[in-house]
């Protein structure tokens, strides 16, 4: 799933390309064509085809004032006090560029216009969702899985939307400091902290790459209950949450699974992993003869060294 970086990226990259511009129409495979039969949480989505209706009757028309990045969605804010969210889920990314479609083994697929570019990578080819742009170009959602989401909300009104009013603290704000993020993390003292980093609610954007090389980086074990680490320890985690994050978004995000930027380049954030998949491998962290183990924490995978990240006693 992308992560604060990989949002930041998208953001970077829509401010760069489409701001400024009207949205002319909107296309989506998505709706199912009937009501009856969507899941709850699909009735607000484009898979719904009354939501369609009159989400495509909202935004054509619209022009994009600018775009930013709450946690891990994308807030594209239009003219006529509307504002697109899309949220990226597992699988799902932003891209800007030129596309038809053409019949391949008796089904209809979108291809780039200018083939051998980044567009045609393999897994910019999954398009769900397609604005089409005053400039004759086009913004397209690429979603492998179809769980991304895209939704219209009230300008003003984001943060009453289910989808944002929940989110913790963003550890990336000039003004968020290191006493507001233990005052954040403390709210779960005895939960596991890699848990605790992922879960948005308590801090927005970080997931499971990030919480690997964060607490690499920190020296704590992915288990270590809040309550077990010391004031120094979580001014080293804090440290490192702000330096890897500010790394990653230098370097175009993470490219490991399916993200892309909008032009349909990888991030290159992945060749620094220190821990993150390295399962097997021998510590990196200069002195240490360690190992990295792979284990679970909430039911998410956890990459850590058996030596430097030893759970305290």
């Amino acid at each position: 799933m992308p992560e604060l970086p990989e949002v930041t990226t998208i953001v970077f990259g829509l401010n760069k390309k489409v701001k400024g511009l009207t949205i002319k129409d909107v296309w989506t495979d998505l709706p199912t064509g009937r009501q009856t039969g969507l899941r709850k949480q699909d009735i607000r989505s484009l898979k719904n085809p009354e939501y369609y209706k009159q989400f495509k009757k909202e935004v054509i028309g619209k022009k994009i004032l600018k775009s930013e990045r709450v946690g891990k969605n994308v807030l594209t804010h239009l003219s006529g006090n509307k504002t697109l969210l899309f949220h990226m889920k597992m699988t799902g990314h932003l891209l800007y560029g030129k596309w038809k479609q053409e019949k391949e083994n008796n089904k209809l697929i979108w291809k780039p216009i200018k083939e051998g570019t980044p567009l045609s990578d393999p897994y910019n080819k999954f398009l769900h969702i397609i604005f089409y742009l005053s400039n004759g170009y086009e913004l397209a959602f690429s979603d492998v899985r179809k769980f991304g989401k895209v939704v219209l909300l009230d300008k003003g009104k984001e943060f009453e939307s289910k989808d944002l009013k929940h989110l913790g603290p963003d550890p990336m704000k000039e003004n968020f400091s290191f006493t507001d993020f233990k005052k954040a993390l403390m709210k779960k003292k005895d939960g596991a902290i890699k848990q605790i980093l992922m879960t948005q609610e308590i801090i927005s954007g970080i997931g499971n790459i990030y919480s690997d090389e964060i607490l690499w980086q920190s020296g704590i074990n992915p288990k270590e209950r809040l309550k077990n680490i010391s004031e120094q320890d979580f001014k080293n985690i804090f440290k490192a949450t702000r330096n890897i994050l500010d790394r990653s978004i230098k370097m175009g995000g993470d490219s490991m699974s399916d993200f892309r930027n909008i032009e349909g380049e990888r991030g290159k954030y992945q060749n620094c992993h220190l821990v993150y998949r390295q399962t097997g491998k021998v510590c990196k962290k200069k002195g240490c003869k360690g190992v990295i183990l792979r284990t679970k924490v909430g039911g998410r995978s956890a990459h850590f060294c058996e030596t430097h990240q030893a759970l305290k006693k």
